[in-house]
């Protein structure tokens, strides 16, 4: 339980005789709309990030999907060959893109 509110001290104070210093009234030394476009492009940058991942992923489960379902339902043995080869490469789009492998750009 609360005690209610006795006397002048309990009061929040104004600050209406000037602004409020929070931090000893120094000036950070920054720009406030310079910070605000650095984080804005920091955000979109982390959304399209993130979408990208999700897409790759995407892709690479449709690649596993039409290789594996290819190397499996085809009766030729270069068709199985190939789908194989389009599965494997799809789990690959996938690892890379999760960092679980190095890309082959890291290869080269």
């Amino acid at each position: 339980m609360v005690p209610p509110r006795t006397g002048e001290h309990d009061r929040p104070t104004s600050h209406a005789d000037g602004p409020a210093e929070t931090d000893g009234g120094t000036d950070p030394g920054f720009d406030e709309a310079a910070l605000y476009v650095v984080v804005r492009e920091a955000v979109e940058d982390a959304i399209l990030g993130a979408i990208g991942t999700l897409m790759l992923v995407g892709v690479s489960f449709v690649l596993i999907g039409m290789g594996f379902t290819t190397a499996f339902e085809t009766g030729d043995p270069a068709g199985a060959a190939v789908g194989a080869l389009m599965g494997l490469l799809g789990l690959y789009v996938a690892a890379s893109t999760l960092e679980l492998v190095p890309p082959v750009s890291e290869w080269l």
